[in-house]
């Protein structure tokens, strides 16, 4: 048995034999390992050594560096070698009875002579990148063109995964690229220009207050508040914000009997309950927004304010969601962004771990941090900016009420997608920016990530067809349509990407990836998710339970017709007609509208307008002689117009539409586990590698 002592094994441990020089090791003696070593250094002799067997650690991106360089080293030499063949195609792949699909598939694929005079889709873009200049990026994730000018002449940012960008972004380039000039913007939807509050900041004493509504009334609105936004979101501690209410309208003098904040808090909450239960108006100021107003000119500078900061987090939680359905995007979270802020001054991330700290604070601190950090997600989110703090600093568990499982299993698929929603901005529209292996593999974890998330959704919201007796819960609908927009989110760079080549802003070549059975599936999946997203809110729309005030049904309309409309350009065989799913989201659109969503109608004119463009793009579509002049000034009037064609809308849905069950968490992770992560290198698929894929 060994006697050596731990340190005197650990100094054996830790002894590194030096690399021998050349002649040492031919003459096989001991060889010091400096340059020159000791015994050539006495015989002054040459002292070489065999650098090509070391190892040496680099990293993953260096060496992706060198695939890209070699990559484009390559390309150069073909198109050298081959000029003109660039866009030649490859010849369809026969295999069995996969071969009509993949002729069809070709077909499509391939620029469409008939659908626009070609001289237009053959000039240089500037926007184009050729193959032998740089690899493929993601448009979405670096793109040149991230602002453009806004109504008032200030630049906007153009965020990456932000909805609004991404439709701004293929209006724009389509637009400019059929109808050869710029894209007027002065009818289009930008931040803060639908409403005008008629505020410009500054807090001023109030010539007039508002009327506050009576004790009865006020019950309503508040329970209105509570049905549209508390399944989803703690914005208040309803016992004791109730104590203070009857406070409130017990005190003749009303304010005295109460705190400061909680007056601000109460406002807000009835401007949502007024937003929620209120007929509509076409005023251009926001429904509730007198209430919003005047909680506004009342806030308290929370820099020096003594109070319990839940309240001072829910009540900037209130106006940053307030903001948000009005439209004020880069406001909402400014504000939610100074809620979060607040929660990591207290450590609302930690675990809250302390003798100095009872269970109930402790529990009230978990409810409100998960408020927030949902919100801050998809705020960031919606706006395209970065994640204000990251996954691993978070280790505060989620809340369970006793006695609300809907409410804490809602709670959990929230936080969830509120995850994903984070991992997609840092690895799908965050990885180098390139479309390639890195941003397939990205695209595969996501889907792995909803593939789980999806098999807790079915289990606890399961949304039933079988059953033509039982609706569909407002949760329950707004938890599945957070998991088709994450689908989306996922998967629309690739629609992005194609619609360029279409238009040649870049190489048609790359229209031979549809030929990839992995590409197709991706393209699927996306088509998949616009459609039954657009089922769902058919359902709510037919059981009257469509939001028109909080803005995630409009983003969910907005965000799954854009996708449908490029699909049916880029892949006619993903989708042969989008005319029964367009029409189906303008009558959605259409309902917000007479509701008094003026985005809504907004909306509809872009949405309108880009299906109008890209049906220059159809096959056999052709501009008539005498209208080719005006053709620009319609298109334009559309956007414009800003009316409804109801009479065209008048389709019954529940009728013609099955209500899909949803995404199934086994065919998402088979999706997943079969994607070809070299689907998306250079060089381009042939039909004998497509040939071979498929046997």
């Amino acid at each position: 048995m060994s006697t050596k002592t731990l340190g005197e094994r650990s100094r054996v441990t830790r002894r590194r034999n030096h690399k021998a020089c050349k002649r040492c090791r031919d003459q096989k003696i001991k060889c010091s390992g400096s340059r020159p070593c000791e015994p050539c250094k006495r015989r002054n002799l040459a002292c070489n050594y065999d650098d090509q067997t070391d190892k040496v650690l680099v990293t993953r991106r260096y060496i992706d560096g060198l695939h890209d360089k070699l990559a484009s080293l390559e390309r150069r030499v073909r198109q050298s070698e081959s000029p003109g063949t660039a866009n030649q195609w490859p010849s369809s792949p026969q295999h069995d009875g996969n071969a009509s699909t993949s002729a069809s598939r070709q077909a499509f694929s391939q620029p469409t002579e008939s659908a626009l005079d070609l001289s237009v889709l053959k000039r240089p873009s500037h926007g184009a990148n050729t193959a032998s200049e740089a690899p493929l990026t993601n448009p979405l994730a670096f793109h040149t063109t991230d602002w453009v000018p806004g109504p008032t002449g200030h630049p906007v940012f153009m965020g990456t995964s932000s909805n609004w960008a991404f439709g701004r972004r293929v209006l724009t380039m389509t637009y400019e690229r059929l109808m050869e000039t710029p894209l007027p913007t002065s009818d289009l939807l930008f931040d803060g220009n639908v409403y005008d509050l008629k505020w410009n900041g500054e807090r001023e004493p109030l010539a007039q207050y508002p009327t506050l509504p009576t004790r009865d009334f006020a019950l309503h609105l508040i329970n209105a508040f509570k049905f549209h936004c508390c399944q989803l979101f703690h914005l208040f501690e309803e016992r004791a914000f109730m104590k203070q209410f009857d406070s409130f309208h017990q005190d003749p003098t009303g304010r005295s009997a109460v705190s400061a904040l909680w007056y601000i808090h109460y406002l807000l909450i009835l401007a949502f309950g007024q937003a929620f239960v209120n007929q509509p108006s076409k005023v251009q100021r926001p429904p509730g927004g007198d209430l919003f107003l005047h909680a506004m000119r009342s806030m308290p500078d929370f820099t020096f304010l003594k109070a319990d900061p839940i309240e001072k987090m829910q009540v900037l939680a209130c106006v940053a969601l307030y903001l948000q359905c009005i439209d004020c995007r880069p406001a909402a979270y400014q504000n939610i962004g100074q809620a979060l802020s607040i929660a990591l001054e207290h450590g609302m991330h930690t675990e809250m771990q302390s003798r100095y700290m009872d269970g109930s604070y402790v529990e009230r601190c978990r409810a409100a941090w998960w408020t927030i950090y949902i919100l801050e997600r998809r705020m960031g989110s919606l706006l395209g900016v970065p994640m204000a703090i990251a996954e691993e600093s978070i280790s505060t568990p989620i809340p369970t009420p006793p006695g609300q499982p809907q409410i804490s299993s809602a709670l959990q698929l929230q936080v969830r997608f509120a995850q994903t929603l984070a991992m997609i901005d840092q690895t799908v529209y965050g990885i180098e920016g390139k479309l390639d292996s890195r941003y397939l593999g990205a695209t595969q974890s996501v889907l792995r990530r909803i593939a789980n998330i999806t098999e807790q959704l079915n289990e606890s919201f399961n949304i039933n067809e079988n059953d033509s007796n039982c609706g569909i819960s407002r949760i329950a609908a707004h938890l599945h349509l957070q998991q088709h927009h994450c689908v989306i989110l996922t998967t629309r760079p690739l629609l992005y990407i194609f619609l360029q080549s279409k238009l040649g802003h870049s190489e048609s070549v790359m229209m031979r990836w549809l030929q990839s059975e992995t590409i197709h599936c991706l393209l699927r999946i996306c088509v998949e998710s616009a459609q039954q997203a657009l089922t769902i809110l058919s359902h709510l729309l037919d059981q009257g339970l469509l939001e028109t005030f909080l803005p995630f049904d409009l983003d969910a309309t907005f965000t799954s017709t854009i996708a449908l409309l490029i699909a049916a350009v880029v892949d006619p065989s993903l989708l042969h007609d989008h005319s029964p799913w367009s029409q189906r989201a303008y009558a959605i659109l259409d309902e917000m509208d007479s509701r008094g969503n003026s985005m809504a109608g907004m909306t509809y004119s872009e949405l309108k307008m880009l299906e109008n463009l890209l049906k220059r793009l159809s096959p056999g579509w052709e501009v008539p002689t005498a209208l080719e002049e005006h053709a620009s000034a319609e298109i334009i009037d559309t956007c414009t117009a800003g009316e409804i064609d109801v009479q065209s809308l008048d389709i019954d849905f529940s009728t013609e539409f099955g209500l899909y069950h949803g995404l199934d968490a086994e065919q998402l992770m088979n999706l997943a586990d079969s994607l070809d992560l070299d689907s998306l290198a250079w060089p381009l698929p042939g039909a004998d590698d497509l040939t071979d894929k498929s046997t």
